[in-house]
């Protein structure tokens, strides 16, 4: 067993490779529409309510995540 192998990396062609820039463009565009829209809802928050939001959240998409992997083994 190699610990250190050199990976190949495939030649992507020049069509390819052009749409995959704008597919990451897009993106990278929406990532930070989103983030700006809920820093802006945020914003006025106390640290207080800022810590239940993210509790809630947590617990939120935990509960869901731990939803789907019980309904997967049933």
């Amino acid at each position: 067993m190699r610990l250190f192998k050199k990976i190949k990396q495939e030649v992507i062609p020049a069509m390819q490779a052009g749409w995959a820039s704008k597919v990451s463009g897009r993106v990278d565009r929406v990532q930070s529409r989103t983030a700006a829209y809920l820093n802006a809802k945020t914003a006025d928050l106390s640290i207080r309510g800022k810590w239940i939001f993210l509790v809630a959240v947590c617990l939120l998409f935990g509960g869901v995540s731990l939803y789907l992997l019980i309904r997967a083994f049933m």
